[in-house]
This record gives structure tokens, C-alpha cells and sequence, in this order.
């Protein structure tokens, strides 16, 4: 099988999408690569104190690994079915971006997009993947938000969300992700190497799927996706990929296309007034830590539970009731805004270290560090913990924290 290969420096993503997986990717490029900055950084040196001494020779650092990337070779002229014409294939494109603070769900550059949107795409998501799907990594997937980007144009913002978990269906197991952008652009031409074959719906909705593989140093990986333009500017693009081969994949083509076309995951639709979400995503692993996961169904449980909490004076925004996997931990949790700054609810394994009462060991303060936290086992021994940025009457965040059915067997 004749092949094309390239290579690239470990800063580089193994792999080639469209442009709005790539968009997707480079949002996994900009964590990364805050933590190797971290790593790397030269620490600030002190003043001298003493002599210098002459420094003891080291071993060289081992020269920066390289990846080889093959990918099928793209013939071209060629025919694709549903494309009047086809331009020639072009090499793969990389970014570099640096997401600048925390990562919000109010985001200038998508204002389409929210928290409350993000939860009822979520749920759609979920709703719309095949009925014997399980996860794994105690991760279900949840739309994240859509980073500030440092170095994005007005021009080409960097503006699309993801959702993503390792998958199993039918003991076929891989990678799953789904993207989703609102974009004035139209349907993109057809490229060789890009797609197998394009359909146009009634609706005038767009769908291209493909098939592909890649090898990163001799390791392949099978890859399949399908992208829906949708007349309103959505681009959604349902991704899988698996290294055993292209019929093992957990998801068939017409499945990805099925989930693509999902109207609950258009981009135009507001969320009604009233929705839960989140402000941000949630990161407070030390209070939701688990060690299960979650269910979609089980996580419909608490977030039903958690609408009907008694929040006082406390007026949650958005409203309580969005619970996700953490970020750092199993468990749940969901971060918003309140009174009292921000406030995170939390469903664990166990709860949090308790806080003694007011009169002998001072509150709490919690993963903000200046707040209130209380924490509540539930009837079946699991934590709930509630906490606020700001000090706040404990009896309030016992209250929510306690909440009848915010329980699972």
C-alpha cells in the first residue's frame, strides 16, 4: 500500500483532521503545553552568597523525539461521490495557540455559547449515542468551554467546543469525540484526502464522512468521522478511532452521521431561561474525588435532585442542577456563580474533611481558600460538599448539601 509520511517535533499533534477537529486538537495542544511551560521554566536565580565553583559536567540531554506520521496516500485527479469538483489534497496545518486565563463558558468570541447551552448539548449527546454505550476513565462526555485564545484573529476565532471519552458499544471500544462551531464560512470545498463521500439533505444540511488510518512511528491508528453543515452555521463533526481495525470501531458511519445531524446539537437554539449549568469548568478534584463512575442516568438522578435545593439568599447562576465529571477526580461537581462568589456542588465517594462547628474550630474555607465549605454524608454513605469563594452562613450550604434524593444507592 503506497503511503505519505511526515515528521513532526513532540510539540506537534500526531494527527490529521478537518479543520474543525483541528481547531479541536489545538485546544488539547494549549493544556499541554501550560504544563510543560511549567516544567520547563528557568527558576529566578539567587545572589551569589559564595565563590562560584566550576560546574561538574553532564550528560548531554537526549536529542527531542520525532514523530513519523504516515498517512494513505491521496490520489489525485479523483472522483468523490455528492462533489461537482475536487481540489487537490494539501499538506496538514498546525497551530500554535496559549489560552489566556481560566477557561470560561461566556466567551466574547461564541456567543452562542453557554453553560446552559453546553448542558442541554451535553444531555443530547448522550441521549443520541447507541443505548448499550458504556465509558470508561469515569469520564461521560460534557462540552467544555471554549477558550480564550491568545494569537486567534477576528477573522478566524478559534471558536469551537468538544466533548469527548473512551467509548465501548457492542464490545467494540475506542476513542470518541464531538465537536461543535457556529461559523459564517458556508460548506467548505471538496479536498482529495479529506473526505470519501458527500451528501446533501433535503434541508440542504451537508454531510461528509470518511474512513482513514495514520501511523505515528509504525503505531496505526484507524480513524472515522462524519461532519454535518447545517444551514443555521453549524459545524459538527462526530469523531472516533480505534488501533485495531476500521470494522472494530465502536461506531459505524451511518451511527456518527445519525449523532452529527442531531438537532440537539445545533448551535442556534438559546437554552430556555431556568437552564442549570456551569460558569467554568469544574476543577475542584479534592472534593468530588471517587473512585466509580458516574452513570449518564445516575448523574440525571442527582441533577434532578439538585434543581429542587433550597438555595436562600444565595440565587445560583445559572441554576443549580448541571453536576459533570471533574476535571482531576471521578465524582461529580458543577461551578457557578452566586452571592457569595462562586459556588461549587460537589458528589463523591466520601465527603471532604469535615468542618467542626463555629465555636471550636474555625469553618472551613475550602478549595477557594477564603470561603465556607461544608460537607454532608448522604444516607448510603456518599459525600455531597458544597463551598463558596466567599464566607457564607453554613446552615445555607448544609441545607442545599442535604437535599431529599440527592442520594444514589
Amino acid at each position: 500500500m503506497s503511503t505519505q509520511a511526515s515528521n513532526v517535533d513532540d510539540n506537534t499533534p500526531p494527527g490529521r483532521h478537518n479543520t474543525l477537529m483541528t481547531a479541536l486538537v489545538i485546544t488539547s495542544i494549549v493544556a499541554t503545553g501550560i504544563v510543560v511551560a511549567g516544567l520547563t521554566a528557568t527558576p529566578e536565580e539567587p545572589a551569589l552568597t559564595v565563590q562560584p565553583v566550576t560546574p561538574t559536567p553532564t550528560e548531554p540531554l537526549p536529542p527531542v523525539e520525532e514523530y513519523v506520521v504516515v498517512y494513505p496516500e491521496v490520489e489525485y485527479p479523483t472522483a468523490i461521490p455528492g462533489c461537482d469538483t475536487v481540489d487537490e489534497p494539501i499538506e496538514p496545518q498546525y497551530s500554535s495557540y496559549a489560552s489566556n486565563g481560566e477557561e470560561l463558558y461566556d466567551n466574547p468570541v461564541a456567543p452562542w455559547f453557554s453553560g446552559p447551552k453546553a448542558h442541554l448539548m451535553s444531555a443530547a449527546l448522550v441521549a443520541a449515542l447507541p443505548a448499550d454505550t458504556t465509558f470508561s476513565r469515569n469520564t461521560v462526555p460534557y462540552f467544555g468551554p471554549i477558550p480564550m485564545i491568545e494569537g486567534s484573529g477576528e477573522e478566524d476565532p478559534v471558536d469551537s467546543t468538544s466533548a469527548y471519552a473512551d467509548i465501548s458499544v457492542d464490545g467494540k471500544s475506542g476513542y470518541f469525540s464531538v465537536g461543535v462551531a457556529q461559523t459564517a464560512r458556508g460548506v467548505p470545498s471538496c479536498v482529495a484526502g479529506n473526505l470519501d463521500e458527500r451528501k446533501s439533505l433535503p434541508d440542504r444540511t451537508v454531510v461528509d464522512t470518511d474512513d482513514t488510518w495514520r501511523e505515528v512511528n509504525g503505531a496505526r491508528t484507524y480513524e472515522r468521522s462524519a461532519t454535518a453543515y447545517r444551514t443555521d452555521g453549524s459545524w459538527i463533526t462526530v469523531y472516533v478511532s480505534g488501533a485495531d481495525q476500521q470494522s472494530e470501531l465502536p461506531l459505524s458511519l451511518e451511527e456518527a452521521t445519525r449523532i452529527a445531524l442531531d438537532p440537539g446539537l445545533a448551535t442556534t437554539p438559546a437554552p430556555p431561561a431556568g437552564t442549570p449549568g456551569n460558569v467554568a469548568e469544574c476543577t475542584y478534584g479534592a472534593a468530588t474525588d471517587s473512585g466509580r463512575l458516574y452513570s449518564a442516568s445516575e448523574t440525571e438522578v442527582l441533577n434532578t435532585a439538585l434543581q429542587r435545593a433550597d438555595t436562600g439568599a444565595l440565587v445560583p447562576s445559572p441554576p443549580l442542577g448541571a453536576l459533570t465529571t471533574g476535571s482531576w477526580a471521578g465524582g461529580l461537581c458543577q461551578l457557578v456563580d452566586s452571592a457569595a462568589g462562586r459556588l461549587s456542588v460537589s458528589f463523591g465517594d466520601t465527603p471532604a474533611p469535615a468542618a467542626g462547628d463555629s465555636d471550636s474550630v474555625p469553618l472551613n474555607p475550602g478549595s477557594f481558600g477564603g470561603g465556607t465549605s461544608v460537607s454532608v454524608t448522604t444516607p448510603s454513605g456518599k459525600g455531597v460538599t458544597v463551598e463558596t469563594e466567599q464566607p457564607w452562613d453554613p446552615t445555607d450550604l448544609e441545607r442545599i448539601a442535604s437535599t431529599p434524593g440527592l442520594d444514589l444507592p
